[in-house]
């Protein structure tokens, strides 16, 4: 027989019993769906990671307390200082530039229009640490700095409810009951690690000093982190252990007490995303074995009980002139034909469930076409392993045994 010939043969025994063709395809077509819909799930959330620390600025390190190192601590509290945030640019040869910043909470007030934010105070190296930019306006000058200005830059959130479609720039907006002017309007981020960038505005360090509650703040010159920029090509595990190893000398840290300082460095926040996903994308693999296994073991079983079923039909066949070959590559074809359209099937149901994922969780839709095209193949390819056993069964038959059997 032709391969026309084996493809119309096999549509046509599986049309013939389509309930038990469906029933023993769902195991391939939950294995592909599944697999699909974990790996879309996988590299949804991998980018989201990725483009969240890509917004905090390139090569960016934040420098914190560490709640758990404090509390280990019998003396007082460590906090950082401006003190600290100098040290580590003179002292650090990793690091390229450095700015302080505070934050509190205030409610901004404009026209008839109020809201609550928070406030980051900042130096004008800000902008170069962030990689800030801006849709209108500018970000404060170093005299506005060292004069504490009452200006402010308004996170593009921020904006949009005080001042809605109309230019914020040039207005005059309170913030605790301290009247400012908007300079500039920061460029739209979006949520990183849960937090609403777009709703902190920016202000000068030395005007949010003097001029904005600092509540649980044990000194004038006390921060609540430094946001740091490492130098283009520098070791960056180096860098780190350098600044940790500075505060601790600064802070008298002995060597057996608990670290009470953090450096989060967004470089190796992307290289864990990466092994993460890296890791998440073996355990599919061995999800699709597993899947496919256990789905081409039900075909297998149902394919040598049609074998069993149509005995009497390969004795005829073979009885006319039919080739063992032809018998295998009929029953062979029948469970290729059967894992493929399950593979589809479960390909559709996979990039449907894949939407749901991604819609709900606000993660981009990514499905890979390689990934499809082995998941397609892996289902194929199932057809061909466990279809092998009943098709060779079949092709074994001995014709009178087979013309005899009731």
């Amino acid at each position: 027989m032709t391969v026309l010939g084996n493809f119309s043969e096999a549509v046509a025994s599986l049309r013939l019993n389509k309930l038990r063709s469906a029933l023993t395809a769902i195991g391939v077509i939950v294995g592909t769906a599944g697999v699909i819909i974990l790996g879309s799930a996988s590299s949804g959330a991998t980018k989201t990671i990725e483009a969240q620390i890509a917004k905090m600025g390139v090569n960016s390190l934040f420098v914190t307390t560490n709640g758990a190192g404090n509390a280990s601590r019998r003396g007082a509290v460590v906090t950082l200082t401006d003190g600290d945030a100098a040290a580590i640019l003179e002292q650090s040869p990793g690091i390229q530039s450095m700015s302080r910043v505070i934050q509190g909470d205030v409610t901004l007030v404009a026209g008839n229009k109020r809201m609550k934010s928070m406030f980051r105070g900042v130096d004008v190296s800000f902008a170069d640490v962030a990689d800030l930019k801006t849709t209108e306006g500018r970000f404060f000058d170093e005299e506005e700095f060292l004069s504490g200005a009452k200006v402010v830059v308004l996170g593009a959130a921020v904006a949009a409810k005080l001042f809605g479609a109309a230019s914020p720039l040039g207005r005059t907006l309170r913030i605790g009951g301290l009247s400012v002017r908007v300079i500039g309007v920061r460029t739209r981020l979006g949520s990183i690690f849960g937090y609403d960038q777009d709703n902190f505005v920016y202000v000068p360090l030395t005007m949010a000093r003097s001029r904005l509650p600092q509540p649980g703040a044990a000194s004038p010159r006390q921060i609540n982190y430094i946001y740091l920029r490492a130098r283009s090509g520098a070791d960056r595990i180096t860098a780190t252990q350098a600044v940790l190893a500075l505060l601790r000398e600064r802070k008298h840290v002995r060597d057996d007490a608990k670290n009470p300082f953090d450096v989060f460095d967004t470089t190796q926040a992307v290289e864990a995303s990466n092994e993460t996903h890296a890791t998440l994308s073996s355990l599919l693999v061995a999800t699709t074995v597993i899947s496919l296994i256990a789905g081409g073991a039900g075909i297998m079983n149902i394919m040598l009980v049609s074998v069993t079923e149509r005995t009497r039909e390969i004795g005829l066949r073979r009885a006319i002139g039919a080739r063992r070959r032809d018998i295998l590559a009929q029953f062979l074809t029948e469970a290729i034909l059967l894992c493929s359209a399950a593979g589809i099937a479960g390909a559709a149901l996979g990039v449907v469930g894949a939407y749901v994922v991604a819609t709900t969780s606000g993660w981009p839709l990514i499905i890979a076409p390689p990934a499809m095209a082995m998941a397609l193949g892996a289902a194929a390819g199932t057809g061909i392993v466990f279809g092998y056993l009943p098709a060779r069964r079949a092709a074994a038959l001995n014709p009178t045994e087979a013309l005899r059997c009731e």
